[in-house]
């Protein structure tokens, strides 16, 4: 139908009104900019986003008040039009603690992130990252695939969860995708990737991919990708091998530079991967990635590469020597593999024309030989060289110290000798690590050497740098960490130590001789992992650091703790035992909130530990015999796992300091004086309790049945006390002991405790010599085997009653001592069932009736004592009964006189002759034993001597085979007469 003047002069209206709108709104937004304020309803979008943070630690936010929000922090504005188009509130503090800094994010943002921020619809950049608590545990937000104008986004490192919005493929400009995310739970399938066809960077480091359906064409259909990083992101490896690395299947990533697969454990072989054939590469980072193999020739292909990144995997031999065209090479790491060979092999093989490039250079533990370093010297800009870990011998060259762009240098665990002296160091002007730990190395420099380096981290374990403290590490003014144990260092620390050294952060002289007196405060320093252990230190603990985290002075001489030593609010370790401090534990572990382990072992402490902050009303309830508490809210807890206060003079109740530790693993409290009865709620406080030792204390009443509601007990030692009553029928109920496989260890395993940075953690276990048990009639030591043990041990009480039935379900209990009580009745019958027991002593008790035969089904069984009891009968037998390794096997059942059989003397009823028939006998064998010989000789001899003469005596043959045929004759006839005679008369008959 054909249209009317009228309606296009309509149209015609409109498009004007439009327009002039338009333009208004332009000029307005133009002359917004002009007069330097922000769009009205974009400051109210920042300002509603802004109430949404609870928390702003960093004042981020703190310059958001104002009419001009172009001029908050964080924010720009488009100097055309005024419209926000970049958002930053990166947590700059973040690089601090991602270097393990004690800050930890504490000052990420909180709270919520605002909807609001959709009306910023001009918004290009958008940077949240680094605020891990603003995201924690919550989805990416919906909002964001909306912002459609974004050409740069960074969510990474803010802890989401959830799965990642598929309208993020909305997002067609952006050439920047990072939504790294190690520390939540992210995951997605990625099906949305292939519109954002202008993305020039991807980082999607932690997001969990294992259900992205063919996520490699996905990502290939991005060709613009320069930088590629799936981190961690559980690909299959179905889906990142193929057989070959044709040009259609990589048609798209031509541009590619940078590609990080690493910890995505893909166990496959090294060769045919399709990255081979990315020859655009610089950056490959393939680290444990569980590939294994040869290392592929196709390495040779990415001419372009610079950094390559491969260390944690399983390469096995010697690099290719098809890496001739690698001229850009500035970085090589191959740690952690199975690389052999000559280090001079390795260093020819490396491209000549890359020797003036290569930068970094690390093989660490690996198994690389050689017995020389001067191959190295041709890297002359290298910067770092790692060698730790491998079967490197001889003597480091003095020409080492001519590559003056050396910036660390670590040669531990090796097996180097000879001297270092000042020429070594020469040249090293820009040497800022060291690690020369565990060799044969001996560092011999003048008094007054000057070094031209100044360290921030100095390992020289084991090495000789004594017998005095070196000097010339007064001049290592900014050291970070300083590791000099076991030197031969001998004497008082110098004056200057403490104070040269106190913005260190570690510091462990430990394993040396050193003597004299600590300061009486050592606030005014940095360090957070101080060892001082396996000394010869005397005085008091001093006032400790804010900061310190792990203190070992254990082995020393020390005497007791400055007065009111409070403080230390980060400490975690605590390792003070084999001293002599006397007098109590000071209230001040009570403010310390994080602490894991406190071990002041064998010193000479006494009274009672600390009540830490809770009112405790303690009354006597006469109708159960135990004793009952009263407790208000507690008003703190503690994080304390292990606590080991063995061989002291402490005394008082069963500490109400453990009724704070809920999380507590281990309890030793042997050797002591604590007295009273075991509290009712022993194991409601302590749930997770896997080690309790109370022996040798004088602790007493009935052992209370909250002992068997232990999930994980592991061992548990009661015994020298003066418990009475039965034996609770209810520790049936400890289930670690009820299970047979013993590869089942505790979550909670105090022996494999660590401290753990960023970068690097180190063990911090049971931190005692060894933990004394008594078992197969010895007391044997233990360290982290311990936890596989399995024991119970009630010896030396006072017990009455029956050996419950119920203890023959703990099938996986190693070792049971019952000893020295009073225990009557009968071992229980079904003792055959405790399969994994290999020590079982019961001996002085009141036992009856005869021994079960179970005990003969006990495979496992190495120690048996049953001595000194009341039974009586037969002593079963069977291969590991008779087979028991002990000098005297009759002793394992002296003290029984109603016992027979063997091994005892004692004949039982209707057996064969006794063990003194037997004697008997024994005292006449020699005498028939002669005469059995005799015989046999003798008959021999006869035989013998016809023979021969038959054999050479021809006259004697001839008589013997005459006289041989008259009696064959004679016999057959009385054969026939006797038959014909026999006959007839049968006939007759």
């Amino acid at each position: 139908m054909a249209r009317t003047p009228s309606c296009y002069y309509l149209l015609t209206i409109i498009l004007l009104l439009a327009a002039l709108a338009l333009a208004t709104t332009t000029t307005s937004a133009v002359a917004a900019a002009a007069n330097g304020s922000c769009v009205a309803a974009e400051r109210a979008a920042l300002l509603s986003f802004k109430a949404g943070i609870t928390s702003d630690p960093a004042n981020l936010l703190g310059s958001w008040h104002g009419r001009d929000c172009c001029q908050w922090s964080g924010i720009n504005c488009s100097s055309r039009t005024g419209h926000v188009v970049k958002l930053d509130l990166y947590n700059h503090f973040f690089e601090e603690d991602y270097k393990g800094n004690v800050l930890s994010h504490s000052l990420s943002l909180r709270g919520q992130i605002s909807s609001s921020l959709r009306s910023l619809r001009y918004l290009k950049h958008l940077d949240l990252s680094a605020n891990k608590h603003l995201g924690h545990g919550m989805p990416i937000p919906d909002f964001v695939g909306s912002l459609d104008r974004l050409v740069f986004l960074d969510l990474s490192f803010m802890n989401f969860s959830g799965r990642v919005p598929q309208n993020l493929g909305n997002l067609t400009k952006l050439l920047y995708l990072n939504i790294f995310n190690y520390y939540g739970a992210t995951h997605s399938d990625i099906s949305w990737l292939p519109r954002l066809q202008s993305l020039q960077s991807l980082e999607l480091g932690g997001v969990n991919l294992s259900s992205a359906v063919d996520w490699f064409h996905k990502v290939n259909a991005l060709p613009n990708l320069v930088a590629l990083s799936l981190d961690n992101c559980a690909l299959n490896n179905s889906l990142t091998h193929t057989t070959t690395a044709s040009p259609p299947l990589l048609h798209n990533l031509t541009l590619l530079q940078l590609l990080d697969l690493s910890q995505n454990h893909l166990n496959s072989r090294a060769a045919n991967n399709w990255f081979w054939g990315v020859t655009s590469l610089k950056s490959l980072y393939i680290y444990d990635c569980g590939f294994a193999g040869a290392f592929p020739d196709e390495l040779g292909n990415l001419t372009l590469l610079e950094t390559l990144h491969m260390p944690d995997n399983n390469f096995v031999g010697m690099i290719p020597a098809t890496l001739s065209g690698l001229c850009n090479l500035q970085s090589l790491t191959l740690s952690n593999n199975i690389i052999s060979g000559d280090i001079a092999d390795l260093i020819y093989r490396l491209p000549t024309c890359s020797w003036k490039n290569l930068q970094v250079l690390s093989l660490e533990g690996n198994n690389i030989t050689g017995t020389t370093l001067e191959a190295v010297l041709h890297l002359t800009s290298l910067q770092v060289f790692n060698v730790i870990s491998n079967d490197l011998r001889g003597r480091v060259p003095v020409e080492i110290g001519t590559l003056a762009n050396l910036t660390t240098l670590y040669l531990a665990d090796n097996g180097f000798s000879g001297v270092l002296s000042e020429s070594h160091f020469a040249g090293l002007t820009n040497l800022k690590q060291i690690d020369l730990s565990n060799n044969h190395l001996e560092v011999i420099v003048g008094p007054d050497w000057v070094p031209p380096f100044n360290l921030n981290w100095a390992e020289f374990g084991s090495c000789h740098l004594g017998p005095r403290f070196p000097q010339w590490l007064r001049w290592q003014k900014d050291i970070d960490k300083l590791h000099i144990p076991n030197t031969g260092i001998i004497g008082e620390l110098p004056i200057w130590f403490w104070t040269s050294f106190s913005r260190a952060t570690s510091l462990d002289i430990s394993l040396n001789q050193i003597s004299g007196k600590l300061p009486l405060s050592l606030e005014f320093m940095s360090v957070r992992r101080l060892l001082l252990q396996s000394n010869q230190l005397t005085g008091l603990v001093p006032l400790l650091p804010r900061s310190v985290e792990i203190l070992d002075i254990s082995r020393n001489n020390l005497t007791g703790f400055v007065a009111s030593n409070v403080g230390a609010p980060s400490l975690q370790f605590a390792i003070l035992f084999s001293n002599s401090i006397t007098g109590a534990i000071p209230k001040s572990i009570c403010q310390w909130s994080k602490l894991l382990v406190l071990d002041l072992s064998s010193n000479l402490l006494t009274g009672e530990l600390p009540d830490c902050g809770t009112k405790q009303l303690k009354h006597w309830d006469t109708s159960s015999n135990s004793t009952s508490i009263a407790k208000s809210k507690s008003s703190s807890s503690l994080e304390v796992r292990t606590l080991l206060l063995r061989n002291n003079s402490l005394s008082g109740g069963f500490p109400l300091f453990l009724r704070q530790c809920r999380n507590v693993v281990f309890v030793d409290l042997a050797q002591n004086r604590f007295s009273g009865k075991l509290p009712v709620w022993i194991s409601k406080e302590m749930p997770a309790l896997v080690i309790l030792r109370l022996r040798s204390n004088n602790f007493s009443g009935e052992i209370p049945i909250g002992i068997a509601k232990f999930p994980a007990l592991r061992i548990l030692d009661l015994s020298n006390n003066n418990f009475y009553g039965a034996i609770p029928q209810h520790l049936a109920g400890l289930e670690a002991l009820a299970a047979t496989d013993k590869a089942l260890v505790p979550a909670e395993n105090p022996f494999e405790e660590e401290y753990q940075e960023m970068y690097w953690s180190s063990d911090t276990g049971l931190f005692n010599d060894s933990l004394p048990v008594v078992i197969k009639g010895k007391v044997l030591g233990y360290r982290e085997n311990v936890i596989y043990l399995m024991s119970i041990d009630l010896s030396c009480n006072s017990l009455t009653g029956k050996i419950p039935e119920e203890m023959s379900y703990l099938a996986g209990l190693i070792n049971l001592n019952l000893s020295s009580n009073f225990l009557s009745g009968q071992i229980p019958y079904k003792i055959g069932n405790m399969q994994s027991l290999e020590s079982l002593d019961l001996t002085k008790n009141h036992l009856a009736g005869e021994i079960p035969w179970g005990l003969s089904d006990l495979t496992s069984l190495a120690y048996l004592n049953l001595s000194y009891n009341d039974l009586s009968g037969r002593i079963p037998s069977g291969r590991q009964l008779d087979t028991l390794q002990t000098d005297d096997p009759a002793s394992m059942y002296i003290g029984n006189p109603g016992l027979c059989g063997r091994p005892v003397p004692k004949t039982c009823p209707g057996d064969q002759p006794t063990q003194g028939d037997s004697v008997e006998w024994h005292k006449h064998g020699l005498f028939q034993m002669d005469f059995l010989v005799s015989l046999v000789v003798g008959f021999v001899a006869g035989v013998w001597m016809v023979f021969c003469g038959l054999l050479f005596a021809k006259k004697w043959r001839g008589a013997y085979f005459r006289l041989f045929d008259k009696l064959c004759d004679k016999v057959y006839v009385i054969s026939v007469v006797t038959w014909h005679k026999w006959s007839g008369i049968n006939g007759e008959n």
